[in-house]
């Protein structure tokens, strides 16, 4: 029953994608937060059309000294690649066209102390719905507790309920364009 909620939802919100002021908010959020200010390692992605642009604030952020990192898939799971350029050239697009660095090191995982998430939709409650590959669900329940996990949409992707099922990963933090950095409410177990 909940792959078929999931499904349904995801056709639901086929087709909406944010526009540069609703990335420009995130962003702006995303700097004014204390948490971002005293990072020193933040695991970004690269949006795909349907996702929020957060590049322009992991570049004010690798400007400042962030070391900065992105996930990469290897087979069903995810490796964290920390970069030492955002400019483009040093990016390619993957089998599943999604931009990667080109030119990356590992990084544990034990060493982010935040991780923007994207998703096809989220709730209030943390619950985060992605593609369906499951890749960030196991990647998210392997990172220490002191990592802040922050879902990043648009405000048009809030639905009042993700469906959930065990193996999904709960963000404890969520920003939109009309919502700044917030914890997920009330803190749910899976």
């Amino acid at each position: 029953m909940n792959q078929e909620l999931k499904s349904n939802l995801r056709q639901k919100l086929r087709g909406i994608s944010p526009n540069s002021a609703v990335s420009s908010r995130i962003c702006g959020y995303l700097q004014e937060w204390t948490v971002w200010k005293s990072a020193r390692v933040i695991m970004g992605f690269m949006a795909l059309p349907s996702e929020p642009d957060i590049l322009p604030a992991l570049r004010l952020a690798f400007e400042r000294g962030v070391q900065i990192a992105f996930p990469i898939v290897d087979g069903e799971t995810i490796q964290i690649g920390a970069v030492a350029s955002l400019s483009d050239e040093h990016f390619t697009v993957d089998s599943m066209g999604v931009k990667c660095p080109s030119a990356w090191s590992p990084m544990n995982a034990d060493a982010l102390d935040i991780v923007l998430v994207p998703g096809v939709a989220f709730d209030r409650r943390g619950g985060r719905l992605g593609r369906g590959g499951g890749f960030y669900d196991r990647f998210l329940s392997q990172l220490d507790a002191r990592a802040h996990i922050v879902g990043v949409t648009d405000a048009r992707r809030l639905v009042d309920m993700v469906p959930m099922e065990a193996h999904d990963r709960r963000t404890n933090w969520l920003v939109s364009d009309t919502q700044t950095v917030a914890q997920s409410y009330p803190a749910l177990p899976i």
